[in-house]
């Protein structure tokens, strides 16, 4: 499972070439790796079944592959792909530490928000981006632990994302809105 954090690129652009591979190299990044994976990819996968990662774990390389190549959709200082790496200045590319993954999991494709409920509801969380029951899910981990949860919405324009209503764990649960994912 560690592998699809880390290597989830592979499968979503295989003409990237990367000299080391996207390896972590902070051993905090590595720890919470573990973390993502025990706390958020097991539980679902016992529960719901696979998960197919769709953008993990992203090394610093990487991450400036990313920016060159894709950046549209992509806000590194702020989404926690990058964990506890550091850029060629050795300052954190994002100051939230944690780890974020975006995933799908079988079966699922067409209804995420059922796998966003269960998370709000039993699965320790720091942020949920939710995109539509048919897209990925953005769920991270992190020691903010702010359990916040934002509907992205599609612009019909320029077909971006746009941030619409914004929840936290509690309101979440009670709120009329969730029912409409």
């Amino acid at each position: 499972m560690n592998n699809a954090i880390i290597n989830w690129y592979q499968l979503q652009h295989p003409e990237w070439q990367l000299a080391n591979n996207n390896n972590p190299m902070s051993n905090e990044t590595n720890k919470t790796i573990d973390d993502y994976k025990t706390q958020i990819l097991i539980p679902i996968e016992q529960h719901f079944g696979l998960t197919a990662i769709t953008y993990g774990f992203t090394s610093f390389e990487l991450y400036k592959k990313v920016q060159k190549l894709s950046p549209q959709h992509t806000a590194p200082t702020l989404d926690q792909h990058t964990s506890h790496e550091v850029n060629s200045r050795g300052n954190p590319i994002c100051k939230r530490g944690g780890l974020a993954c975006d995933f799908i999991v079988e079966g699922f494709e067409e209804n995420m928000g059922v796998i966003a409920k269960y998370i709000v509801q039993h699965l320790p969380f720091d942020r949920i981006y939710f995109y539509g029951n048919n897209k990925p899910l953005h769920v991270s981990i992190g020691p903010e632990n702010s359990q916040f949860i934002q509907y992205m919405l599609p612009s019909l324009k320029t077909g971006l994302r746009y941030p619409g209503k914004r929840y936290n764990k509690d309101n979440y649960l009670t709120a009329e809105f969730k029912d409409e994912i």
